[in-house]
C-alpha cells in the first residue's frame, strides 16, 4: 500500500485507509477480501486501543462476518434436498 510507505505501517491514516478499503469490499459483497484488511488493521492495532476507531473497525468486521456467514447458509439451505411433505 503506497501510503503505507509513506507515512508507515503504524500511521492512523494507513489504518482508516485499510477500514474504507474494507468496506468498500464489504458493501460490494466482497466478503472475502475485506476480511483479510480488516484482520490486518485489528491485529496490526494500528491506531491502538484507546483510539475511537478501533472500536468501529471491530464493529465493520463483525457486521461483514454476519453478512457472510448469512449468504453462506441462505446458499446452504438451498443446496439442501427439499423434503416431501
Amino acid at each position: 500500500m503506497p501510503q503505507a510507505d509513506t507515512l508507515g505501517d503504524e500511521h492512523p491514516d494507513v489504518a482508516q485507509s485499510l477500514n474504507n478499503l474494507a468496506l468498500l469490499y464489504d458493501n460490494q459483497g466482497r466478503y472475502g477480501d475485506a476480511e483479510p484488511l480488516y484482520l490486518q488493521d485489528i491485529a496490526e492495532q494500528l491506531l491502538g486501543e484507546e483510539h475511537p476507531n478501533t472500536q468501529k473497525i471491530r464493529n465493520n468486521f463483525i457486521a461483514s462476518v454476519k453478512k457472510a456467514n448469512a449468504i453462506t447458509q441462505s446458499i446452504l439451505q438451498q443446496l439442501r434436498p427439499q423434503t416431501e411433505a
